[in-house]
């Protein structure tokens, strides 16, 4: 399984949000950001920041998919 963020940028695009107001509002860092966009690994206190930010829940941000056997 791996978690993918793509609903989040989905998100901000539905709400007409530019990824630099997620970070300051969030009090991210553009790394971060740039973590986000590469499905890497971020912290929970960073997820919760985030949700703070845009009033939502975690899976409204992001969701675990299934890898295939090759990805593994």
């Amino acid at each position: 399984m791996a978690i993918t963020y793509r609903k989040l940028f989905h998100l901000l695009i539905d709400r007409n949000i530019k990824k630099g107001e997620l970070q300051e509002k969030a009090g991210i860092t553009a790394s971060i950001m740039a973590r986000l966009a590469k499905d890497e690994t971020v912290k929970s206190d960073t997820i919760g920041k985030i949700c703070d930010a845009l009033q939502c829940q975690p899976g409204d941000i992001m969701e675990n998919v299934p890898t295939t056997d090759t990805e593994q």
